[in-house]
């Protein structure tokens, strides 16, 4: 065999090598969260993305999950997406109003219902299609959306209409909480999460704003007998899915489109998963002796919600982009 011969089947057998390495090649996709593994947006969407890349194949991604704020926590991923700190993780839209002055949207007293709200988000030029635009220009790409529900308020005596707020002090954990407290005559007090129980406990405050699934967490049922869920005029917790956009713009092309197609599902899933948990909690509450409303278009106390709140929106719509302001108007 001459050197020749020799040198070109070496070369042949470099070229496979590298093939096949190439071919085997993996991209690695590591998924940032925080806060408790139990709750819904981890315990569900993650077996739910994992599923979703495995029908979705070929393609050539391995998910890496990173819990419990390992890569970073909620507070930081306005920054740390966009700066590309984080690759892909999941947020609560709520938080990016510095980063995202639109997702001020989250906190307006717009009264959609959760079913409502989905439909204005997945319809053609709605609200993810809005945001989508808004994150790109922020160097970050949001691929998926799921609303947690409208926070719920908590009280020892019935809480129907916003009159019943007055007098009271009504614990919140946002400025347009605080806002709408004020309006309705209450006076807001920000008490953290963990204290919200001795709180009711001892009388710090009449009521409390908090999530749905906190009045589990929070044994809220022990201190008190009253949970009104006023669809969204105190606002939505809006959870997503984003990624940093340059890292996502380098992926190969198939994995690309595979992340986001599987994003996207495991989204939907993820807010039927939702509504799913909701209704487990709320016969869990009824169960316990708590009486649970959810404020409904159709019910008579609709419109003093509407009307108390209505100079509320009109300050918060006129804040935002003219896109996005639109989609909520009220109808005359």
């Amino acid at each position: 065999m001459t050197f020749l011969n020799t040198f070109r089947i070496a070369a042949t057998a470099t070229a496979l090598s590298l093939s096949a390495g190439a071919a085997l090649a993996q991209t690695t996709v590591p998924l940032a969260t925080w806060g408790g593994a139990n709750h819904v947006c981890v315990r569900q969407f993650v077996p739910a993305l994992e599923a979703a890349l495995k029908s979705g194949k070929p393609n050539s991604i391995t998910l890496q999950h990173f819990p419990g704020g390992q890569l970073a926590q909620d507070k930081d991923m306005p920054v740390g997406i966009p700066m590309g700190q984080v690759k892909f993780g999941w947020i609560t839209v709520n938080g990016w109003s510095g980063t995202v002055p639109d997702t001020r949207i989250m906190d307006a007293p717009t009264g959609l219902t959760m079913a409502q709200l989905d439909a204005v988000v997945d319809r053609p030029n709605g609200l993810m299609s809005l945001m989508q635009k808004k994150f790109s220009e922020k160097n970050a790409v949001l691929l998926g959306l799921a609303d947690l529900g409208p926070p719920a308020v908590v009280s020892k005596v019935p809480i129907k209409v916003p009159a019943d707020f007055a007098g009271k002090k009504v614990r919140v954990f946002s400025e347009g909480q605080a806002e709408a407290v004020r309006a309705f005559g209450g006076s807001p007090v920000t008490i953290p999460f963990a204290d919200v129980y001795p709180a009711m406990q001892y009388g710090t405050v009449d009521a409390a704003i908090i999530g749905f699934q906190g009045v589990d967490s929070q044994k809220m049922y022990e201190v008190a007998k009253f949970v009104l869920v006023p669809s969204s005029f105190l606002g939505t917790t809006m959870m997503g899915w984003a990624a940093n956009k340059q890292w996502l713009d380098k992926l190969p092309a198939a994995d690309k489109a595979a992340l986001i197609a599987a994003v996207d599902e495991a989204s939907h899933s993820n807010r039927k998963a939702i509504v799913a948990e909701i209704d487990d909690l709320t016969k869990a509450y009824r169960g316990r002796g708590m009486e649970v409303t959810f404020l409904q278009p159709d019910m008579p106390e609709y419109p003093a919600w509407q009307k108390a709140t209505a100079p509320l929106l009109k300050a918060t719509l006129a804040k935002l982009s003219p896109d996005v302001a639109a989609l909520f108007q009220p109808k005359d």
